[in-house]
C-alpha cells in the first residue's frame, strides 16, 4: 500500500482553509537514518500560479517531489531537476531505502 499525498495536507493557511492557501507543507522525519523500507517518490504537479491539487502554494522554481514511507514517519518534499536528483537527495538522508514510484 502506498501512502497518500492528501494525509499530511495542511488544509489552509494556518490549518484553516478559509484564511487562504497553505504556503508549502510540514515536514516529517520521524525514522531513523537506518530506515530500510520503501519510500515511495513523486512528481508534484504544479498549475500556472504554483499550487498543487490540494490548492498548497509552492511557487515556481525546480519541479518539486514528494516522498513518503507507508506508516507516515516519512512525509517531505523536496525541488531537484529530475526525478534521479530527487532520488539522491532522498538516498542521502535514507541511504538503506529502496525508493520507488
Amino acid at each position: 500500500m502506498s501512502p497518500s499525498y492528501k494525509d499530511n495536507d495542511p488544509g489552509g493557511w494556518c490549518g484553516d482553509p478559509g484564511r487562504g492557501a497553505a504556503m508549502g507543507r510540514g515536514t516529517i522525519t520521524d525514522a531513523e537514518d537506518s530506515f530500510s523500507g520503501k519510500i515511495f517518490l513523486r512528481k508534484v504537479r504544479l498549475d500556472s500560479g504554483g499550487y498543487d491539487s490540494n490548492g498548497t502554494y509552492f511557487g515556481w522554481g525546480s519541479p518539486l517531489y514528494w516522498y513518503a514511507n507507508e506508516d507516515g514517519t516519512i512525509d517531505c518534499m523536496t525541488r531537484a531537476d529530475s526525478r534521479a536528483e530527487a532520488r539522491e537527495i532522498v538516498l542521502a538522508q535514507y541511504p538503506m531505502a529502496k525508493v520507488r514510484r
